[in-house]
C-alpha cells in the first residue's frame, strides 16, 4: 500500500469539513443566545438591587431631613431641584415626561455609585447618544422616574401622607411611548423610543421594576401596577 494511499485514508473529505463546521457554528449560535440571556439576567437582577439601593438611601434621607427628596428636571449629573427650567423635551426620566430620581442622593452621598440611579439596560443601550437640549450623555434621559407629585417630598409637586399606604410607587424603569410624554405634542418621536426592559419569552420587554411607597421592590406589567404573574414580588 502506498503512502498517498494511505494519507488519503486519514484525510477530512470536503461533506465532512462542511458538517464539522456548520456543527461549530450551531453550537456557537446556541451559545451566543444562552450568554445573551445570561446577561440580560443579570442586567435585570442589578436593576432591581439599584432600587433596593435607591430605597435605602430614600429611607435615610426620610430619617434625617422628615421629608422625601424633591426630584430632578433636568438631565444631566447635577441636582436640578432647586428652580431652574424644563427645556422641552430635556428631562431625566422616561424621555421628559416624568421627574427623575434625585441626583441629590449621589451628591449627599446616600448612594455611592452613580450608575445605580439608572437601569442597567439603558446604559448599555445609550453609552454615547447626547441629550435634546445639551452635550450630557443621553443617558440622562433615562434615569429612573421618580414619582414626586405623589409622594412626601416637600419639593416640587410633592404631596403629603401619601407615603404610609405602600400602594403608591416611588421609582421605577417606567416607560411612555412618544406620544404619551408631557412634550409629545414638540418632539413625538424622541427620546421616547424604547421599550419597557424586562420580561422572557411571551412577556420580553413588557415588564418593569417599581419600587412602591413601602420601600418594597416588584415586578408589575409595565405603565402598571398589576403584579407580574409568576415573577417574584
Amino acid at each position: 500500500m502506498s503512502t498517498e494511499t494511505t494519507a488519503r485514508r486519514h484525510a477530512f473529505t470536503l461533506i465532512e469539513l462542511l458538517i464539522v463546521v456548520a456543527i461549530i457554528a450551531i453550537l456557537a449560535a446556541i451559545g451566543m443566545v444562552n450568554l445573551r440571556l445570561a446577561m440580560e439576567r443579570a442586567r435585570k437582577s442589578a436593576d432591581a438591587a439599584n432600587m433596593k439601593t435607591i430605597a435605602a438611601g430614600l429611607q435615610l434621607y426620610l430619617t434625617d431631613f422628615g421629608r422625601l427628596p424633591p426630584a430632578d428636571r433636568l438631565a444631566g449629573p447635577f441636582m436640578s431641584h432647586q428652580g431652574f427650567g424644563l427645556p422641552v423635551g430635556n428631562g431625566p426620566a422616561a424621555g421628559g415626561s416624568w421627574d427623575g430620581v434625585p441626583w441629590l442622593l449621589v451628591e449627599y452621598r446616600y448612594v455611592s455609585n452613580w450608575q445605580t440611579l439608572f437601569t442597567p439596560k439603558y446604559l448599555k443601550l445609550y453609552p454615547g447618544g447626547k441629550t435634546l437640549g445639551n452635550t450630557h450623555p443621553r443617558f440622562h434621559n433615562f434615569r429612573y422616574a421618580y414619582n414626586s407629585s405623589a409622594i412626601s417630598t416637600g419639593g416640587h409637586a410633592g404631596g403629603f401622607g401619601n407615603i404610609e399606604s405602600g400602594e403608591v410607587w416611588m421609582v421605577r424603569n417606567l416607560w411612555l411611548g412618544p406620544q404619551m410624554g408631557w412634550h409629545a405634542s414638540a418632539y413625538p418621536n424622541f427620546p421616547a423610543d424604547y421599550r419597557y426592559p424586562w420580561g422572557e419569552g411571551d412577556d420580553m420587554e413588557t415588564l418593569e421594576h417599581a419600587m412602591y411607597a413601602d420601600f418594597r421592590v416588584r415586578t408589575v406589567i409595565g405603565g402598571t401596577d398589576t403584579a407580574a404573574p409568576g415573577w417574584p414580588q
